[in-house]
């Protein structure tokens, strides 16, 4: 190959070096903290070994006051246990951790990279720790120390190649939603008719279910719907089926604004949530004083709770124009519902639903007072008339 073409292909020739090594990580935790430093004899730890390598054991060992050349201190040594191995020396970068009540870091002390080897009589690495520092890291009088050790004996060094060639190569962005709306469209490769008044609308029951805990459920068990491959729906019009299904497909329908209040309640049925939600968020942008009533019952119906407090609130905010209109008039016979509208407007609290006619009247009656009497005179007013 002439270097002309090598160049055309490659960037930059070099290596890259590498250690192998290990990692050790060790949570000494220490009750009753006050009683060993006041004995003031040291404290070691069980051994610990990495994961990936247990043939080097390690151990912490804590001296409550310190050296004696360092005063007001407290020191932690790691030490590496004696091994057959007599000549191996071992490489390692210890750090120390104090941790809180939490298990967090809140203190730290890195240290540079010591070698250990055999046979030797301090095989430690120390750190040094003040004891105001410590004092106030101290919980329940319980002090947690973390060690954690990058160790290498060195004999395992790579040498890789590290060449940064010219990629040419552009990846598509990922177009699954334009693929689901092919099949939809195109009808192919379905399994599943979704019926409604004599019209079809061929689907997947996997996409199906993978949107709809509802459909999930029907096909996952042996229901009518999923032997006969058909799901006859006679609740909801042919369009907002064809708009709650382009939806599931693509994530968005053209004629949300149009039928939001059709949509939501078929959302509801097969628990699109998503879906409902934005319906319920349109619904809201559209709120008016003609519709207050219509989506008020809607949000009741299919409890939205979000659009019910907030179209309570509106209706509350302009109750003359809102009780004269004829959406009012056909909602007023829900009891529990004009209670709901009630109470907010006089701020008090909901009476049980399933309390009679009778005693939610005596109830009213009780909560006659000076503040509330124009108030409940006007609802009731627009409830007889």
């Amino acid at each position: 190959m002439s270097s002309s073409l090598c160049g055309s292909f490659c960037k930059s020739n070099g290596c890259k070096t590498k250690i192998h090594y290990d990692i050790a990580s060790y949570v000494w935790t220490i009750e009753d903290f006050d009683f060993h430093e006041a004995k003031g004899e040291a404290l070691v730890s069980p051994v610990f070994s990495s994961v990936t390598n247990n043939q080097v054991k390690w151990y912490l060992k804590l001296k409550p006051n310190g050296e004696i050349e360092v005063k007001d201190s407290m020191t932690v040594f790691l030490c590496k246990q004696s091994s057959i191995e007599s000549n191996k020396k071992i490489f390692a970068k210890i750090t120390f951790y104090v941790l809180n009540s939490e298990g967090k870091e809140t203190f730290n002390q890195p240290m540079r990279i010591l070698e250990f080897a055999e046979p030797q009589k301090n095989n430690c690495g120390l750190a040094f720790m003040k004891k105001d520092t410590i004092y106030q890291l101290l919980w329940n009088n319980t002090m947690a120390i973390r060690c954690e050790v990058k160790f290498s004996d060195m004999n395992d060094i790579l040498a890789e190649d590290n060449h940064q060639w010219d990629c040419n190569i552009e990846v598509p962005e990922c177009n699954l939603p334009e693929n689901l709306a092919s099949l939809f469209e195109n009808q192919e490769i379905t399994d599943v008719v979704l019926s409604v008044n004599g019209k079809d609308f061929p689907a997947h029951k996997v996409v199906l279910a993978a949107c709809s805990p509802v459909f999930h459920a029907m096909f996952k068990h042996n229901t009518k719907e999923n032997q006969l491959n058909r799901i006859d729906i006679e609740d909801i019009n042919q369009v907002v089926v064809g708009e709650m299904l382009k939806y599931i497909y693509t994530g968005k329908c053209q004629n949300l604004n149009k039928f939001a209040g059709e949509l939501l309640a078929a959302a509801d049925k097969y628990d699109l949530y998503q879906l409902k939600m934005t319906c319920a968020k349109i619904l809201l942008e559209r709120l008016s004083v003609e519709n207050a009533a219509s989506v008020l019952a809607i949000a009741d119906m299919h409890s939205v709770k979000q659009l019910k407090n907030e179209v309570i609130k509106f209706i509350v905010s302009k109750p003359t124009e809102v009780l004269a209109t004829e959406g009012w008039k056909s909602i007023r016979s829900n009891f529990e519902l004009v209670d709901e509208v009630l109470c907010s407007a006089s701020a008090l609290p909901v009476p049980d639903p399933s309390t009679s006619v009778i005693r939610r009247q005596s109830w009213w009656a009780a909560a006659n007072s000076a503040r509330l009497v124009p108030i409940l005179l006007f609802f009731l007013f627009f409830l007889i008339f």
